[in-house]
């Protein structure tokens, strides 16, 4: 059986996967651009494709901190790494979120934001149960 903060970590998971995967597309030129980067760009120019293809990188790194700081796989949980590294990745996303919030996108205001304060709340709650 799952513990409340195993679920927490589950959808952090999801949240990061799913965020990973947008920035991939996003990368190879789907356009997708006006859910990103203040919706200027349908499908994004080279520079901020590549900032896509770095973002995507983070999730993944994201996505293996949250693992291992759950406990959830291997056993890294408890190094200063992993440790340090759930905090900070609890501050990008909610400086994320702030970004998207003030975002002349409306898809970045109410659908990123969003997603960035549960990622947010989700890395802080990881970080505090484990």
């Amino acid at each position: 059986m799952h513990s409340p903060a195993d679920w927490v970590a589950l959808v952090a998971l999801a949240g990061v996967a799913g965020m990973a995967t947008f920035q991939i597309l996003l990368a190879i030129g789907l356009p997708l651009g006006h859910a990103a980067f203040g919706g200027a760009n349908t499908v994004l120019p080279a520079k901020l494709r590549a900032a896509s293809a770095i973002s995507a990188l983070l999730f993944l790194a994201a996505f293996y901190t949250i693992l291992a700081r759950s406990g959830l796989v291997g056993a890294a949980g408890e190094s200063v790494p992993v440790r340090v590294g759930i905090w900070v990745f609890a501050a990008i996303f909610a400086l994320s979120t702030l970004g998207n919030s003030a975002s002349g996108s409306r898809w970045e205001r109410f659908l990123m934001a969003p997603i960035g304060l549960v990622l947010t709340a989700c890395c802080v709650g990881v970080a505090l149960a484990s």
